[in-house]
Order: structure tokens, then sequence, then C-alpha cells
């Protein structure tokens, strides 16, 4: 009787188990509301709002059975969200908030097949993210100059100035939102610090992973790529902070033909980003101003080198009897009389 009634009372829990299982998927939906998307691009919108609104959990229904697949095949879904980029809502960009979270899971729901669950781990309180987006966007006002290369130039020199890098390497600095309240980054902070500042300014930025260093030692690194008319240029903010309140400019706004030791991977290694960044690095107003300097001393040069060899020449006078010159007297004082009545 005993092995019966064992076998019973599991087969009951077997039951049970199965019940709340089954409606689990239930429960979680009726905390949370479910989002329909179509494309790969409204995903992953959808899931940077859902960083940005910072929800643990959302719920999202593929509409698109093309969508299910692309994520089911897909191996790494971490890869295309962090190349993502939103030019109508940068904040709502992947290759931003993905670098904001800490990690993120994905689970199908057995009742329906495109219903796909999102959970999120943060490094942050929600209003530590709320409070740093405040303040960027507040900063992003006062640095904002009366055009864009201004704009970015203040940004540029603003986060120099303000933050060290962080040679220790300490995790949570890896981050703009943590970086910025120790004043220590690494160079993803650096760049996402930017990102941020110029997305406000409504400045066209992207952040670019690869790797940085000459052939003997390539290490991980992080830098932007920023538009100015109509331009995409270059921008490392960790390699121009030269220590204390030095701020250098052999990185930034460089065309692809200027930034030595930087290695784009993945997308931004592709020939579509890179035809995308200029040649030719931008024309600063400091280039320019050191440019027509250039042209002016040169020029100066060359006025006064005419000048002196004039007056040289005006200096020489040739004396000549009859058809044959006889020679070339300089500084002529001679009186024309004296010489006409001279007697040989």
């Amino acid at each position: 009787m005993k092995k019966k009634e064992l076998l019973c009372t599991l087969k009951k829990l077997i039951f049970i188990i199965g019940i709340v299982t089954c409606l689990i998927p239930t429960c979680v939906r009726a905390d949370s509301t479910e989002n329909s998307v179509s494309t790969a691009d409204e995903f992953f919108t959808a899931l940077s709002h859902q960083i940005l609104e910072h929800k643990s959990q959302q719920l999202y229904y593929l509409s698109s059975e093309e969508l299910k697949q692309q994520i089911t095949v897909s191996q790494n879904i971490e890869e295309p969200f962090l190349y993502h980029y939103n030019p109508k809502e940068p904040l709502a960009s992947g290759c931003y908030t993905y670098l904001t979270i800490h990690d993120f899971h994905m689970s199908w729901f057995l009742s329906r097949s495109r219903t796909l669950n999102v959970q999120m781990n943060f490094f942050v309180p929600k209003d530590t993210m709320q409070e740093y987006f405040k303040e960027m966007q507040q900063l992003a006002n006062e640095l904002r100059g009366e055009n864009d290369y201004e704009s970015v130039k203040a940004v540029h020199d603003y986060i120099i100035r303000r933050v060290e890098y962080d040679y220790n390497n300490v995790s949570t600095n890896y981050t703009d939102i943590e970086g910025f309240r120790e004043n220590r980054m690494v160079c993803q902070g650096y760049s996402m610090a930017s990102y941020v500042l110029l997305s406000y300014m409504g400045i066209p930025t992207r952040i670019v992973i690869g790797k940085a260093g000459d052939d003997n030692k390539r290490e991980n690194h992080a830098w932007n790529v920023v538009q100015i008319d109509g331009k995409w240029y270059n921008y490392d903010a960790t390699w121009d902070d030269l220590g204390g309140n030095d701020v250098g400019y052999n990185y930034f706004l460089k065309g692809r033909n200027d930034f030595p030791n930087h290695y784009p991977e993945g997308l931004y290694n592709s020939s579509e980003f890179l035809n995308s960044i200029s040649e030719e690095s931008y024309n600063t107003p400091t280039t320019l101003t050191n440019n027509l300097l250039h042209i002016l001393l040169i020029v100066s040069f060359i006025i006064i080198l005419v000048i002196v060899i004039s007056i040289v020449m005006k200096s020489r006078v040739s004396v000549s009897y009859g058809s044959s010159v006889v020679g070339t007297v300089i500084e002529d004082d001679f009186d024309d009389t004296n010489i006409n009545s001279t007697q040989f």
C-alpha cells in the first residue's frame, strides 16, 4: 500500500507541477504589457526602450515569422543588438543601451510560439539612471556651441578635463553612468558619455568597437564617429586625454586616412561603414587659421624678397662708354658733369 500511495502522490505532484508550469506564462503576461514587433529594428528599439525605462521584464510578440526565424536561428542576438543604431532616436539605439546593462535573457512561451520574454539585469538602480540622463541633458544645453563643430569640441574637451582614465580597469567604470560618479572611466565610458551628450545636442554619433594599438600590442578599444556638415569623422576622446587638464587633438575629427592604430571589428569593419567615413580629416577653424597664417608668412616673405631685390637692383648703375660696358658702380655718387669733363 505504501508503494501505491507513494506512486499516487508522485503522480499528483507531477500533475500539479504541470498545471503550475502552464500557468506561469499567463501569470507573467498578466503583469507585463505585450509589445508587438515585426522587424529587427523595431525589436532592438523596443529593447532599448525597455532599458531606458529600466524594466527588468518585458514581453514581445513577434508578428513576423521572418523576425521569429532570425531570432531563433541567431546564436548570438547580442552582437546585432550592439550594432543597432536608430538615427531618429539615438538614445534608443542598441549601440549605446546594450552597454548600460549587466546582461539580459530571453525565453519563449510554449503556449504562444511567437511570444518572447526578455529579462534584464542593470548595473545601477532606476533612480541613478534617470538622474544621470537629466544631468547629461542639462549639461548638453550648457555646452552647446554656435555650430556643430564648437559643440563637438566642447563635449570632447569637457569629458577629458572632467574625468581621468582608469588604469586599474575597475569594472564599475566601464559605463558612463558609473564612471561619471567616480570621475574615472575606461575607453567605453569616454565613448558612451560623448554619445549621450552629442545625441542630446542633435549631432549624429555612433560608438565603434574594435582594437587599438601598434602591431605588437592591440587591445580592446571603443571610440566614436561623429557627423559634421554631412560627413562622418573619427573621434577618440580617450587617446586625446593627456592627463589632468591637458587636451590633445591628434584623434579629433579625423578622416579614415588619418586615424592610425585603430582597427574596428564586425559591422564597423565592413566596407559600407568604413566608406561612410570621410577620407580627409575635418578642417577645423584652428587648422584653417594656421594654414592662412602659413600662407600669409610665405606671401610676406616673397614680397619682402622682391622689395629687397628691387632695391639692390636700383642701387646698381651700369656705366658705359660708347658701346662697351666698362663696369658697374654701386651707389654711384659721381656728378654727371664731372664725368663728361674728365680728360683721358
